[in-house]
This record gives C-alpha cells, sequence and structure tokens, in this order.
C-alpha cells in the first residue's frame, strides 16, 4: 500500500515539474519574441526615455518601459527552473511542503498579474488587450501546477495525519 502510495506521489511530482518546465519555456520563448521585436536603441537613449510613449495600435499612447515586459518573461521563465529542481531533489523526502507552496504561490502570482495586465495599466507591461493560445496555455500549466501541489501537500497531510495516529 505504501508502495502505491509512494507511486502515485512521485508520478504527481513528475507532473509538477513537467509543468513548471513547460511554463520555463513558454516564457522564456515569450522573452526571446519580444527581444526579436524589440527595436534596437542607440546609445544615446537615456533615463527619459525609459518611460516612453509607444503609438502603436495595441499599447496606443499609454507608458511602458522598453524591455520591461521581456525582462519579466525572463524572470518568470527561469524561477520556474530552481523550484522544479528543489521539487525533484525532495520528492523522497515528503515533509518538505515549501517548493510546493513556492510553486502555488508563483504560479498564483503569475495568473494574477495576468489578469491584472488585462484590467490595469501595470508600469512593465501596460494594458493587454490580445489573449492568444500561448497565453492560455501558460495559464492551464500555471492551473496544474497549482492543482498538482494542492494535491501533493494534501497527501502528505493525510500521510502525517496517519503517522499520528499510528504512535497514538
Amino acid at each position: 500500500m505504501k508502495q502505491l502510495q509512494t507511486k502515485k506521489q512521485n508520478m504527481v511530482v513528475y507532473f509538477i515539474v513537467s509543468l513548471l518546465i513547460g511554463s520555463s519555456i513558454i516564457y522564456l520563448k515569450m522573452a526571446l519574441r519580444d527581444a526579436l521585436r524589440t527595436p534596437n536603441h542607440s546609445s544615446q537613449s537615456s533615463f527619459r526615455h525609459q518611460g516612453q510613449i509607444h503609438g502603436n495600435s495595441q499599447n496606443s499612447g499609454q507608458i511602458r518601459i522598453p524591455g520591461g515586459q521581456m525582462a519579466f518573461f525572463i524572470i518568470a521563465g527561469l524561477a520556474h527552473i530552481p523550484v522544479a529542481i528543489w521539487i525533484l531533489k525532495n520528492k523522497r523526502h515528503s515533509n518538505n511542503k515549501v517548493p510546493y507552496i513556492i510553486a502555488i504561490a508563483g504560479s498564483a502570482g503569475l495568473i494574477i498579474l495576468y489578469v491584472l495586465s488585462r484590467t490595469l495599466n501595470l508600469p512593465l507591461i501596460g494594458f493587454e488587450e490580445h489573449v492568444g493560445s500561448v497565453d492560455l496555455l501558460s495559464k492551464i500549466l500555471q492551473v496544474g501546477i497549482i492543482i498538482g501541489s494542492t494535491i501533493l501537500l494534501l497527501s502528505q497531510g493525510k500521510q502525517e495525519m496517519t503517522k499520528l495516529h499510528a504512535q497514538a
């Protein structure tokens, strides 16, 4: 019975890790896409150009920090990797809940930022009207990370309760 439970937990761990890596790849690809789209600024660019107003149809009249969105995507993409490694390294230590809590908080934070970017004019990202398939895929992966991590945390809690009852 315990071996079956361990196999199920390992499957959930690998599921979470694969979602973290997939989400990381998506964010890094979005950063690369932004890097390829961003025009090269000359060496004359000064601080006052950092808050330039973009005049394209998607962000007309909105203040955006050039490269801010790309930097955000890079940070979000790279942040997934150490959490995935941490989860893999600690899969045998079922009492370590911290990486799963970080995965839940990080994914929830990214979902909240996504919703805010569609409703408010955020300084780094601006106001985004476009909702594409990559956006939806990244949110599906993040919801999967939250669900998988929650399932694992609940099963760890259940195991701890079983151990306490067995000792009593």
